[in-house]
This record gives structure tokens, C-alpha cells and sequence, in this order.
């Protein structure tokens, strides 16, 4: 990475004020929390607020992960670029990749897509991109709803403007859901690694990278593509290495999906400790494009991005070969990138000495 920037671009200065939306949901939230209490036995709640699935309790014997999730402005990506494809497959990602968390198999998907206009080629490609995303995941899409809005839907491509999410639900067969509250120090913190930005921060990728009306189609030397392709690839999906680490009968203390927020999504765990990671695999060129071209700094790139590493998982020291073997087995690949600490619930990232916590990443001095 370059030399510390004058951090001309924040994610709240491209529009997305993170600290302003939570303030706004206060007021949502309080009323939905309300809600939990109208359920009883079958159904009832059984996960705090927060976690990346909910689970509810059916039978002693089985419960339901349920987890809803959109592709955010990557879709404005699309549809500049005129391909729709991967914005599917993100579609099942995003939302596959949270009921995972709990230690749930993903079962069923449906999806919520709202257009602009009825545009045969966008649906087609969306649903080409659904169908491997759910082939990938081993989930059948079951449903979803299509709705037409022609006077609130605006994009950059006339006619072309969409909105798409999904819902996932998914089983967990007598064991409780991996909350993360089995985490304890001395644990090791694997990191799997991302297809680059996936589908978090787009809108601050955007600002800073497609400035210009030729940038989407410019080939970036070291990518060996465009921009605009590097910024459409799918976010990957981890069910099939975190099923495999489950049924190799590996002790899984947490999982995590590294997403919007980054490795601070390791706080969202239930454990009080912290987690010093000091292995990191190589940041992925896109990164450093984004950071250099928009002066970004880099507490900003580790809060706002997944900076290489898509998904985490926390088992103790003697579990670690078992658990690189059972994902390697599926195909994937991980590696050690730090451990659990004693103390509060915060987030060291020591190659580049800083520290998170509520949120947000601070510089240490050195």
C-alpha cells in the first residue's frame, strides 16, 4: 500500500453516512424489538439482535435461520456496464453467506426484484445468475416477487433501473446456533479469502473509480480486465467450506461473514474478547486502486471494505489442521490470520497498527 493519503474520500462523504443510519433505525427498531414477545413456542426467538441470521426455536430437535440482504449500488454498476449477471449470483451470496453464520445449511431463498421497466434481457441474466449462485450454495430459490415501479426507479441506464434482495432460511438439526459466545483466547481466527470487493462499499468504489465516462471499460494493468468487470465480480460464496468444516466435525467456535464493516464483523461474536490479527493474506489490487486514486485512508479502506479476507472462522489451536484440511476438501482454501485476546471487544490489525472498535478503525502511533 502507498503512503499514508490525505484522506480526500470517506464512505459518508460519497453518501453513505453510516452513523447517520443508525440513528435513523433507533426509532424502527424500537418498535420492531417490540414484536418478539407475539411469538411463543414454535417460533420464538431465540438470537440476539444483530448477529448475521436470526434463529427461531421449531422442535427441540430443529430450528430456523432466516437472514434478508440486497446488492446495494453494485446494481448502478450493472447498469452501466450493461451486465446483470453477477448481480444475481450476489443476490443468493449475500444472504447464503449470513445463515451460514449461525451454522445453519442454507435451504430456500426467495427474492424481492423491483424494476423500472419489464426488460427481458435484465431478468434473464438475473435469474442465470440466481441459478448458479444457488447451485453453488445448494439452495432452491421457492418464490420471490417481481414489481414494476416505472415513476420511483431512476439509473444511469434508462429503463434499466432495479432494485434486487433476498431472503434465505436455512436448518439447524439438534445443535444450537454458533453465536460465538465459545470463543476464548488463545483461539485462531481463519480467514478465507474474497473475489475482491463483493458487494459492500460499491458506492465509494464508484466515486472514486469511475470518474470518468471511459473508467468502466479501462484495463487496469495487473487486473488483466476492466474496471468495470473487477467491480461486477460476484461476491463467493462459502456454504460448501463452512458445511465442510462442520461436518468434519470440527470445533467451530464462530463464523463471520466479512462484509459492510469489515473485520469488525469479528466483533459482532458474542464472546467479550478481542481479536489481533497479524497474518493478513495479500490486499487485492482493487484496494489499492481505490485507496491511491481517492487518497482514502487506510483505517476508512479496513472499515468500509472486506480488504481480501470474505469470510472467518474461529476454532481452537488443535482444531486448525482439521479445519484447513476440511476446507481444502471443498475446494476452498484459508490460512491462519491471528487469534482471540484476552480484553475488550476490539478488532488489531497490526501490519498496518490499527485498532477498531464501534464501528470504526484508529491509526495507533508508532
Amino acid at each position: 500500500m502507498s503512503s499514508k493519503p490525505r484522506n480526500l474520500f470517506t464512505y459518508a462523504s460519497a453518501g453513505v453516512d453510516t452513523d447517520a443510519l443508525a440513528t435513523g433505525m433507533r426509532g424502527l427498531l424500537d418498535w420492531i424489538g417490540k414484536t418478539r414477545e407475539f411469538r411463543e413456542g414454535p417460533g420464538a426467538f431465540e438470537t440476539g439482535s444483530g448477529f448475521f441470521a436470526s434463529v427461531l426455536r421449531l422442535t427441540d430437535q430443529l430450528a430456523l435461520a432466516i437472514s434478508t440482504d440486497g446488492v446495494g449500488s453494485k446494481s448502478v454498476v450493472a447498469q452501466l456496464a450493461g451486465s446483470y449477471e453477477g448481480i444475481g449470483y450476489d443476490v443468493v451470496a449475500v444472504n447464503v453467506n449470513d445463515v451460514v453464520c449461525v451454522g445453519a445449511e442454507p435451504v430456500a431463498l426467495v427474492d424481492y426484484i423491483s424494476i423500472q421497466e419489464p426488460r427481458a434481457d435484465l431478468l434473464a441474466a438475473l435469474g442465470r445468475g440466481m441459478h448458479d449462485g444457488a447451485a453453488r450454495a445448494g439452495v432452491a430459490i421457492v418464490g420471490g416477487e417481481l414489481s414494476l415501479h416505472p415513476d420511483s426507479l431512476a439509473g444511469p441506464r434508462p429503463g434499466y433501473a432495479f432494485d434486487a434482495t433476498g431472503t434465505c432460511v436455512g436448518l439447524l438439526d439438534r445443535r444450537a446456533p454458533i453465536m460465538g459466545a465459545a470463543v476464548a483466547p488463545g483461539d485462531v481466527v481463519l480467514g478465507m479469502a474474497s473475489e475482491g470487493i463483493h458487494a459492500n462499499g460499491m458506492t465509494l468504489a464508484r466515486r472514486v473509480l469511475l470518474g470518468d465516462p471511459e473508467a468502466l471499460t479501462r484495463v487496469v494493468p495487473g487486473l488483466g480486465h476492466t474496471i468495470g468487470e473487477e467491480l461486477l465480480r460476484p461476491t463467493h460464496i462459502y456454504v460448501p467450506e463452512v458445511l465442510a468444516l462442520l461436518r468434519a466435525g470440527v470445533d467451530v467456535h464462530g463464523l463471520a461473514h466479512i462484509s459492510g464493516g469489515g473485520l469488525l464483523n469479528l466483533t459482532r461474536l458474542e464472546a467479550e474478547v478481542g481479536y489481533h490479527i497479524d497474518a493478513l493474506p495479500a490486499v487485492p489490487q482493487v484496494f489499492d486502486l481505490i485507496r491511491e486514486a481517492g487518497e482514502v485512508d487506510i483505517a476508512e479502506m479496513f472499515r468500509v471494505f472486506n480488504m481480501g479476507v470474505g469470510f472467518c472462522a474461529v476454532v481452537p489451536p488443535g482444531a486448525v489442521a482439521d479445519a484447513l484440511a476440511a476446507v481444502r476438501g471443498a475446494g476452498g482454501d484459508a490460512q491462519p490470520i491471528g487469534v482471540a485476546v484476552a480484553g475488550e471487544r476490539r478488532v488489531e490489525i497490526e501490519p498496518y497498527h490499527l485498532i477498531g472498535s464501534d464501528g470504526y478503525f484508529q491509526e495507533q502511533a508508532i
